[in-house]
């Protein structure tokens, strides 16, 4: 069995993040069970003022910068094997020039060099967009191998962080990144989703969602935003609503030009449109909870704190400033007054 010794070098691009990791971080998983007796990560002014210093006489070296993202085990393999079969003493990784290389102990000669695709490096922004769109590509072949509806490459951008489920369909210009879960049967569409769970049948329409939960089978969007939401089952977000850190029970409806921040909204209440949930005093933020089954009229402004209890309905127009209680009627318009005017 061959004796490996890897030695990764930090360059000053090995930080550099794509698609939800540091191009270090794409290597080091690769070869994190790569069958070396030695393996280390070193600096790269290290390597330089000691280059003969990381070597193992006995062993198949490999030296690779940590810049190389594309970077696969087998190609690694596939090189060892020309080698030996070629008689070779060391073959440079990416170009003449490169302090990516595999040699047999420590070679007194430059042997011969490859520029493979999976050898590409990130030195300038050319190369980082090159090595952007291969690695994209490869993510979004994957999904489409493991059965995920893609129907556009070229506009949809998937973090490798993120997983997609058997049957989940991601419609064109969208993106789906950090630790993103988009289960069976849910649908994205021309969406930007981070850190966030979209549930089986769920469907997500030209929406922006980040930190937030949409559960089976609600809709969100076109033009909503979530941020640190939970919306619960079968729930209805229209366009133009903003909810923000709060949580909606199964059913509610909010169906347009709304905004529903720091609030507990019980099951099957319906938010009607221009709606308000006012929960900043100029200094700190506050609390709205409505309770199930409510009527909240268009154009209403809820003023936390305030509670709203179940089956309460409330008029078009009225700001609440005050607890209302289950099952009442509040409407706090001012009254109505028509003159004739003069000419």
């Amino acid at each position: 069995m061959e004796r490996f010794n890897i030695v990764f070098i930090e360059t000053k691009n090995s930080k550099q993040s794509l698609l939800g990791r540091t191009a270090a971080d794409f290597m080091l998983r690769e070869f994190a069970d790569f069958p070396a007796a030695e393996s280390r990560i070193v600096k790269e002014e290290a390597m330089k003022a000691h280059p003969d210093g990381y070597y193992m006489k006995d062993a198949i070296n490999v030296i690779l910068t940590l810049d190389m993202p594309l970077l696969r085990k087998s190609s690694i393999e596939r090189y060892v094997a020309l080698l030996r079969m070629k008689k070779i003493a060391m073959v440079r990784l990416g170009g003449k020039d490169s302090a990516s290389l595999i040699s047999i102990g420590k070679a007194d000669y430059d042997g011969i060099f490859v520029n493979d695709e999976d050898f590409l490096k990130i030195d300038d922004t050319k190369s980082y967009n090159m090595v952007y769109n291969l690695l994209k590509d490869r993510i979004l072949d994957f999904h489409l191998s493991e059965g995920v509806r893609i129907v556009d490459k070229t506009t949809t951008f998937i973090d490798d962080t993120a997983k997609i489920e058997v049957g989940a369909q991601i419609l064109p210009f969208s993106r789906i990144e950090g630790d993103s879960v988009v289960k069976r049967g849910a649908s994205v569409s021309a969406s930007f989703v981070r850190n966030s769970v979209i549930e089986s049948e769920a469907t997500v329409e030209m929406s922006h969602i980040v930190d937030s939960c949409v559960c089976a089978r609600a809709t969100v969007g076109p033009f909503a935003r979530l941020r640190g939401a939970q919306i619960s089952s079968d729930c209805r977000i229209g366009d133009f609503v903003e909810v923000k850190a709060s949580k909606l029970g199964k059913g509610v409806k909010a169906a347009h030009l709304s905004y529903v921040g720091d609030a507990d909204v019980g099951d099957g209440t319906n938010v009607g449109c221009g709606t308000v949930f006012c929960n900043y005093d100029g200094k700190d933020k506050h609390k709205t909870t409505v309770g199930s089954r409510c009527f909240i009229g268009a154009n209403t402004n809820l003023i936390a704190p305030v509670v709203v209890g179940d089956n309460a309905f409330i008029a078009a127009g009225t700001t609440v400033t005050r607890d209302v209680e289950e099952s009442s009627f509040t409407i706090g318009r001012v009254k109505q007054d028509t003159k004739t005017m003069t000419k």
